[in-house]
């Protein structure tokens, strides 16, 4: 499952437009009752951009829209598979396909009236790549408690994902970081980028001894 914030920043929209539309209740999150957090499925992110991508379309096409993306999701994706899980099921839910972008159906354009249609096809193809690498990015990094206060890290590395997410996102150059970092490769700092964008650090930053600045993996 993903944070709102994760699906509306792999989706490239605006969060304030998805909260309005939960706020008036045309939009559901996945929730238990006994969960607070608002989830969201990996298929979601296509229903994002598919809908709040732009501001043309009124409340009750967006209601259609959702309708309608939902029946293009695979049926292991679905809404329904998800809402009957526990608290604990829920977040512990994984991905049943290797790569999230499969979990849309094949269809060229999904129309909504006489004259508008969603450019599926462009929709997959724009999303995939970033999807594919977000959740293979996740599967390299790690929580361990005594590193970092539990912060994510590159698997047997002291190195924070937010501290390379942070040097892109501020526009540091691929290569440069590479150079700093030979153990990294390309896909994990364009990883590290929607990491940090989508998990903003909370609290004082860590000390350069933290984040790993010699650029050596922790195996020693």
């Amino acid at each position: 499952m993903l944070s709102l914030r994760e699906a509306t920043v792999l989706a490239d929209v605006a969060e304030a437009k998805v909260r309005k539309d939960i706020e008036t209740g045309l939009l559901t999150p996945i929730k238990s009752t006994n969960l607070e957090r608002l989830l969201f499925r990996w298929a979601d992110v296509f229903v994002f951009a598919a809908v709040y991508k732009g501001d043309l379309l009124s409340a009750a096409l967006r209601r259609k829209a959702f309708e309608e993306l939902e029946g293009l999701v695979a049926p292991s994706g679905r809404r329904h598979f998800y809402e009957h899980l526990d608290a604990e099921s829920l977040l512990d839910a994984t991905l049943t396909r290797d790569r999230p972008s499969q979990l849309l159906g094949a269809c060229d354009r999904l129309t909504l009236d006489d004259y508008l249609f969603i450019d599926v096809a462009k929709l997959v193809e724009d999303l995939a790549p970033r999807l594919d690498l977000y959740a293979k990015g996740l599967t390299h990094i790690e929580e361990k408690e005594g590193v970092l206060g539990g912060e994510a890290v590159f698997k047997n590395t002291r190195l924070s994902v937010n501290h390379i997410g942070k040097m892109r996102e501020g526009g540091e150059k691929i290569e440069n970081i590479l150079e700093d970092y030979p153990y990294l490769r390309k896909n994990d700092v364009e990883f590290a980028r929607l990491y940090f964008k989508s998990h903003p650090t909370v609290g004082r930053p860590p000390r350069s001894e933290e984040i790993g600045v010699a650029g050596s993996p922790s195996s020693r």
